[in-house]
């Protein structure tokens, strides 16, 4: 974590950190609602994202089929591996215009970390993904990533940065929000103060993403909405 730690100070993002663990998203209560469908269809469900969604990484089932196993919706996987949210926000009308879903959960951003992109240029993204749902008479929920670790640590000071921004821009519209970071997260890192220490047991190999059992953790925290 000290090469971690240091990554995010020169990365200038020390004051993103600071602001970690504020509320995600609204505080509204009860199930999530569509009262305004159009013609979409209150019993569909997009989810929309990158490999963790998609559950190309783990020899599981991936979270949106169980997802709809819990909720009793249809819940269409358009989860693109490698993919990223500044590349695909026109993908969000394509998705909308396939399934006319009355809800869609986002969960977008990590591989333009990866591949070095600053949170300034995709946080816009996602704003612009919310405002697409919107636009649509869908009801946009945005998730946070878990922590990153083992092979992926170098960039968990830049995902804990992109969090704080989807934090952000799910209370700033009004929107739930699902934090994975604090479904994935055993508590502070004794060693750092104010960091969340991830749950390893959710974890495959790679860091990144989650294991059978953090897939069924992502699932029940989506099914939580509804």
């Amino acid at each position: 974590m000290k090469d971690v730690a240091r990554w995010v100070l020169s990365a200038g993002l020390a004051m993103a950190v600071a602001g970690l663990f504020g509320a995600c998203g609204s505080d509204g209560d009860g199930p999530l609602e569509n009262k305004n469908p159009g013609d979409n269809d209150l019993n569909v469900v997009v989810a929309f994202g990158d490999s963790l969604t998609e559950g190309s990484d783990c020899d599981c089932v991936p979270y949106p089929p169980r997802l709809a196993s819990l909720i009793g919706k249809t819940v269409h996987n358009e989860g693109e591996e490698g993919s990223k949210a500044e590349d695909n926000v026109g993908r969000t009308q394509d998705a909308i215009n396939a399934h006319h879903p009355a809800y869609m959960i986002i969960l977008y951003g990590v591989n333009d970390i990866i591949r070095g992109n600053g949170v300034d240029s995709i946080l816009p993204a996602l704003n612009e993904m919310v405002s697409i749902c919107k636009r649509n008479s869908v009801v946009p929920v945005l998730m946070t990533y878990p922590v990153l670790t083992y092979d992926h640590e170098f960039f968990a000071g830049g995902a804990l940065a992109l969090n704080a921004g989807i934090r952000a821009i799910a209370k700033a519209e009004g929107i739930r929000c699902v934090d994975l970071e604090k479904e994935f997260s055993a508590g502070d890192d004794p060693a750092f103060p104010g960091w969340p220490l991830p749950d390893y047991a959710l974890y495959e190999p790679d860091g990144l993403h989650p294991n059978d059992l953090g897939t069924q953790i992502i699932a029940m925290a989506c099914a939580d909405l509804f």
